[in-house]
């Protein structure tokens, strides 16, 4: 019997039984695809999760012998984009590249405009840990430096993100309440404006994975420590929050989804065509720049990690944690 996933029901915890449901009768189609393939990406431009994008449209465009558009359609913390897909038909020529946000949003928000059972994963594609950056004003300064002025002023230290519900949102969040402390959340459109503003000083830092790490080595933002059980083996001298003194792990996942009813061939083929661009030594050499660490998986298992990730959401809502999404 066909399956299918239906893996936004499953994050809301309505049970991993939904990643192996029953799909309807498939219907016989041509060949996929046969004509252009839209991703989009419901961050702006110029972010990890736009570059990863990016990189797998490149060569599935090569493979398939047919253009792969990626579409930036950011805003509303990921809605925007992710609703779009929602709408589409589902025959795999409009997927979504996302991150993070795709969990979140369920947990952190009463209404969202597409339903429980709007998509079904095809494939993660990776996963990172977050850095806490701070604008060059306050190169030099230790957590702890910073966590005390934090304090003595409520509110004064400014901490972008890529959006509410972000990544690096939650990660500010988690660190304030590991911390004790209030600050001020400045969500962008994206990583790559709030990266901007990071640089410029305009915020006082954020935090974001090791796809900045170059901006570190330039000079141009300062590291404080990342939040991993251990240290970033591309970056060994960023010390762990644990290493530090506090306990605090927090981090993003990116991978490729597609509308709920989109036929388990189509799925099954581009996450095989996924697997086989990230073979490339190329795309490989290329995705190790952004510090990303590879676990390209199956639909399947990505349906469980995604219910997996929530879960963990859900416990630290549940346990206190107020996360504000402005």
């Amino acid at each position: 019997m066909s399956k299918s996933v239906s893996c936004f029901g499953a994050v809301l915890g309505l049970g991993l039984a939904l990643c192996s449901a029953a799909a309807p009768a498939a219907v016989a189609q041509p060949a996929f695809p046969n004509k252009r393939v839209t991703i989009v990406v419901p961050y702006s431009a110029g972010g990890i999760t736009d570059t990863l994008a990016r990189s797998l449209a490149a060569k599935l465009a090569t493979l398939w012998g047919q253009p792969v558009v990626v579409e930036n359609r950011d805003g509303a913390g990921t809605i925007i984009g992710t609703s779009a897909v929602a709408r589409t038909p589902a025959d795999g020529y409009t997927l979504l590249f996302t991150s993070y946000a795709y969990t979140s949003n369920p947990v952190l928000r009463q209404q969202l405009p597409y339903g429980p059972d709007a998509f079904r994963p095809v494939g993660l594609m990776g996963s990172s840990h977050n850095v806490l950056l701070v604008t060059n004003r306050l190169r030099g300064q230790s957590l702890q430096s910073l966590i005390d002025r934090a304090k003595a002023d409520p509110g004064s230290l400014k901490l972008a993100s890529s959006g509410p519900g972000s990544s690096p949102h939650l990660g500010a969040e988690l660190f304030a309440a590991k911390a004790g402390l209030r600050f001020t959340h400045v969500p962008y459109k994206g990583q790559g404006p709030s990266m901007t503003d990071l640089m410029a000083g305009v915020v006082d830092g954020m935090f974001d994975g090791m796809s900045s790490y170059a901006l570190v080595q330039a000079g141009k933002v300062a590291a404080v420590a990342i939040a991993s059980e251990q240290r970033h083996p591309g970056a060994p001298e960023i010390p762990t929050f644990k290493e530090l003194g506090m306990d605090f792990v927090s981090g993003s996942w990116f991978g490729m989804l597609a509308p709920a009813a989109t036929p388990d061939a189509v799925v099954q083929k581009i996450n095989a065509d996924m697997h086989r661009v990230v073979d490339d030594p190329a795309v490989r050499a290329q995705i190790a720049k952004t510090g990303l660490l590879l676990s390209l998986s199956t639909p399947e298992a990505f349906c469980q990690f995604l219910q997996a990730e929530t879960n963990k959401l859900q416990a630290l809502v549940k346990s206190g944690v107020r996360i504000e999404l402005n």
